[in-house]
């Protein structure tokens, strides 16, 4: 059974470089599988994309880093290099 409990933790955001905005996991792209993980982002502002190695927002917590649920979910995923996808 799941228990709720508060805690009290920090929300970590990546800054975009137009220092307006902030990257979020663009919910229509695909992980790429490489080594790390990477998921695209777009910029809440400028719509600029980057790939980056962790799902942000991430929420840390006594020194450890979590990503959302939601992003470890994802059903569409890209392998590259001949590593095991969906149509293999």
């Amino acid at each position: 059974m799941q228990k709720e409990k508060t805690i009290t933790a920090t929300l970590v955001e990546f800054t975009c470089d137009c220092g307006q905005g902030v990257y979020r996991v663009d919910q229509n792209a695909k992980i790429i599988h490489t080594n790390p993980k990477q998921w695209q982002h777009i910029c809440t502002h400028c719509q600029k994309e980057v790939m980056l190695a962790f799902p942000f927002p991430i929420i840390k917590h006594r020194g450890e880093e979590f990503v959302l649920a939601k992003h470890v979910r994802f059903e569409g995923n890209v392998y590259l290099r001949g590593e095991p996808n969906e149509g293999n």
